[in-house]
């Protein structure tokens, strides 16, 4: 057993390796780490592939047919070598998939040709009815319809899946056992084949024919470059103008809002302003435990007035963003959203440090998982009562290879009046309280929060950069800990129940935890960056098949092929009516 585990592992480390992977960056927020890809870059990734592809023959030295013939000859055996190689090398990879669970039905069929490349990737419809037990979806054409509904939370869905077993007997009850096996089944279905997150979307997206859609997805990569060119270079002068007019709106001065002096805890002049730091990996649940925090009785007022500093209402609002997100093509989702990245994130930290300087209220709400970054703000926020600052030049790679990290710049004196008047009169400000909230779940979850919302608002990120920011801000939580004023860490685990707080330190105190729900943070902060499926995010034992895990609890549970069968056997009366 243990040789066989070793060779498993040194196939798919090789099968990882012939594979080509998607380029990938870190999506972190207000992070110059790298540049998002310029429409030139996508295109150039295409070329540089293409140049170093070998030659489609071998050189041919000998001008006798013998020679000749042994130079095709050779070429392909080469080619069938690195075929069956791939062949096995998924093989096994479905191999260590069937040693974690004991059967691979749970997994969605993934084919390949002899060469090794992706064939065709079960649809999601299809593949709810064979986790319920029907060989065919010419059985359930119906429930395959309502299962495409309900991933794309189409307007009206849930009044049809109730209306699909009105004249059943306990229409109630079959209502909710199928919205519930639903929910089973997305959690299950994009759990696998990470690296072909973009085919899944795709699938779910497209109305066209398998043939079309591959044709379609053909020629959309081969021109992409030359459109996005056009939109960046016809939108250009637009665009500054538009980003300058949602700065102006986000920064809005308090005499311009609507909220009254009632709502207001206290004139900023008589306490200290708040900067909120909002932060967890991507689809960790922030924009949820955020909302639960407006409520609070601090924030039900000063939120009115708060300055909410997110780089994703910026890329919503970009004008090249809107403009080529309109045009329907589902396929350049990723590119799109990469095109425009380094922008909003620029955009965002042009209001963060325009707010800082006015002593506003600030929610800042992203990932920080890039520490630099982070340090560096907070060591901003604690000084900027006595100096004004400006954008630095961020993440700069200099000539000798060395890294120079530099995002926020003091204003010298004399280069700006940094006091602050008030009816003429100078007045000192007082000097930021920083509180940071943080959010963690298990990472299989966030990236399935990730792609289903790719699929119902159009905006996608890679899973290796949602993997990576999940890692790198638990691994950083408990040291931002020490330079904050307040820290709280809540879990969102839990399927359709609230975050729960696992963790809180105010002052100096410690950090005080819940020991048993702090172990999702040490999860998150030791997992596989690269994992290709939630088989592959942790070492052994895989702390997924614990009891109290969700997919433990959820996808395996015991109960789950009685509620199966009893669907089946409505579903078929009704399919057959």
């Amino acid at each position: 057993m243990k040789l066989l585990k070793q060779r498993d592992l040194q196939v798919t480390s090789l099968a990882r390796f012939i594979r080509p992977c998607p380029t990938s960056f870190p999506e972190v927020f207000l992070n110059k780490q790298r540049p998002a890809k310029s429409p030139s870059t996508v295109g150039a990734s295409t070329q540089r592939n293409q140049s170093t592809r070998p030659p489609t023959g071998l050189p041919n030295h000998h001008s006798t047919d013998s020679g000749h013939g042994k130079a095709i000859i050779s070429h392909i055996a080469a080619a069938s070598f690195v075929g069956a190689f791939a062949a096995a090398a998924s093989h096994y990879r479905r191999q260590k998939y069937k040693y974690h669970v004991g059967n691979q039905d749970i997994i969605p069929l993934l084919d390949r040709t002899e060469s090794g490349r992706v064939g065709n990737l079960e649809r999601f419809s299809h593949y709810v009815a064979r986790q319920m037990g029907f060989d065919d979806t010419n059985e359930c054409p119906q429930l395959c319809k309502l299962a495409y509904e309900y991933l794309k939370k189409s307007k009206g869905c849930e009044d049809n899946i109730y209306e699909y077993f009105s004249k059943e007997a306990e229409p109630e009850s079959l209502y909710v056992k199928l919205v519930e096996e639903f929910d089973r089944c997305i959690l299950s279905y994009f759990t696998f084949h990470w690296s072909h997150a973009s085919l899944m979307i795709s699938q779910v997206l497209s109305v066209e024919s398998e043939k079309k859609t591959k044709l379609k997805d053909f020629i959309m990569a081969a021109t992409r470059k030359q459109r996005f060119e056009k939109v960046t270079k016809d939108l250009k002068m637009k665009r500054v103008f538009s980003t300058l007019v949602e700065e102006m709106k986000a920064i809005r001065r308090e005499g311009e809002s609507y909220c009254t002096d009632v709502m207001v805890p206290a004139a900023l002049s008589e306490r200290s302003p708040v900067l909120l730091l909002m932060g967890g990996g991507m689809g960790a649940g922030k924009s949820t435990v955020l909302k639960n925090i407006m409520k609070e009785s601090f924030w039900s007022g000063a939120a009115t007035n708060a300055v909410v500093v997110e780089a994703d209402a910026f890329k919503e609002t970009d004008v090249i963003y809107r403009a080529l997100s309109s045009k329907g093509h589902h396929e350049d989702m990723l590119q799109t959203a990469e095109l425009v990245h380094q922008s909003s994130t620029d955009a965002a930290s042009s209001l963060l440090v325009t707010a800082l300087n006015e002593g506003r209220d600030v929610i800042m709400d992203g990932t920080l998982s890039w520490v630099p970054f982070v340090e560096q703000t907070i060591a901003m926020a604690r000084n900027v009562h006595k100096s004004r600052y400006r954008m630095g030049v961020g993440y700069k790679v200099n000539e000798d290879g060395t890294v120079t990290e530099n995002y926020w710049e003091q204003v010298k004196e004399g280069e700006e009046d940094y006091q602050q008047k008030e009816n003429g009169q100078v007045f000192s400000r007082k000097p930021y309280r920083i509180e940071l909230v943080g959010v963690v779940c298990d990472a299989y979850l966030a990236v399935v929060r990730g792609i289903r919302r790719a699929i119902t608002v159009k905006r996608a990120v890679r899973v290796n950069s949602q993997l990576k920011s999940h890692k790198r801000f638990a691994n950083a939580f408990r040291n931002y800990c020490e330079l904050v004023d307040n820290a709280r860490l809540y879990c969102t685990n839990a399927v359709g129940g609230p975050p729960r707080l696992i963790a809180w330190k105010d002052g100096d105190s410690n950090l005080l935890v819940d020991s048993d729900e702090i172990k999702c943070l040490t999860r998150v902060g030791s997992l596989n960056a690269d994992a290709d499926s939630v088989y592959e995010l942790h070492s052994e034992p895989n702390p997924i098949f614990e009891p109290g895990s969700v997919w433990n609890d959820i996808v395996l549970c015991p109960s789950r092929a009685g509620l199966q069968l009893e669907l089946r056997t409505s579903i078929k009366k009704i399919e057959n009516y």
